[in-house]
């Protein structure tokens, strides 16, 4: 109590002059009509600045929720979009009573760590086989391909990244349907490389490439890029095609594990087709 006494003999002054301020204020507004409505819209115009701050940081730190609600929600449209169903024609199965049957699922989870500038880039993700994520699943953020899961533990998963010497995929020009493989040369996270695409077909600086759908891990037309430059290998009859890919793997947070509902009867026909061959040898 002695404390606060002497603060405010120490600084009467202050709180004498605030007071006598705010009547000085109080007085001319309701003697000067155009002088209240100037200091009325100042004090309007600090309010408002004031009340606005507030909002951006209270939108700030309620900004992580609204990301999770909408990977969520977009988690729920993409299980309906129609690359995720098969159509089954003459379908035998009783007890299928529709002629759509789901071949994908996906399981929505957060980037905890990540490398983009090594040779050999991976990710982590806050997902593993409590969640039913799986080794040789494929990962795809909401605008293109992020790679495949490698291994999982309980609660978490590691996915070698499409930014990897040992990533190959499948894609496909929309405007011509060519197809290619797509690599990653160690240059620049930005950039990826098409190989195997003809020279045949004529190409265009800008044309979208996707996923081709023959990959058992990830569904067709999946977005990878867009053709940023390209150059015809002599000699090969193949062309050598530059990607500016859509996802800005530096950036990346939020992904999506795909879960393939026909996967082990793909595996087991492939198997098939191996022992074929080594017959066949």
């Amino acid at each position: 109590m002695n404390n606060l006494i002497r603060f405010l003999r120490r600084y009467y002054y202050v709180f004498l002059f605030l007071v006598l301020e705010g009547l000085s204020i109080y007085f001319i507004t309701l003697n000067d009509s155009k002088q209240s409505s100037s200091i009325i819209s100042a004090a309007n115009n600090i309010s408002g600045t004031f009340n606005n701050t507030i909002e951006n940081i209270n939108s700030y730190f309620y900004l992580k929720s609204k990301n999770d609600a909408l990977v969520k929600e977009n988690l729920q449209l993409r299980q309906q979009i129609s690359s995720s169903y098969v159509k089954l024609i003459n379908n035998i199965h009783e007890e299928s009573d529709t002629v759509y049957k789901q071949r994908f699922s996906f399981i929505d989870a957060r980037v905890i760590s990540k490398t983009v500038n090594k040779r050999n880039n991976y990710f982590m993700l806050d997902k593993g086989s409590l969640s039913g994520v799986e080794p040789d699943m494929g990962v795809i953020a909401p605008n293109g391909v992020v790679g495949t899961v490698v291994k999982t533990t309980e609660n978490f998963s590691l996915v070698m990244s499409v930014l990897h010497q040992d990533s190959k995929l499948n894609v496909r020009n929309e405007r011509t349907k060519t197809t290619g493989t797509l690599i990653w040369n160690g240059h620049t996270y930005s950039t990826g490389q098409i190989v195997d695409m003809p020279s045949s077909i004529a190409l265009k600086k800008g044309d979208t490439v996707v996923t081709s759908g023959f990959s058992r891990d990830i569904p067709e037309g999946i977005m990878i890029g867009t053709v940023k430059d390209f150059t015809k290998e002599s000699g090969t009859g193949f062309y050598k095609v530059n990607v500016k890919f859509s996802v800005d793997y530096n950036k990346l947070e939020y992904v999506y594990v795909i879960k393939n509902f026909f996967k082990t009867e793909q595996d087991k026909l492939m198997e098939n087709i191996k022992e074929l061959q080594e017959e066949q040898q």
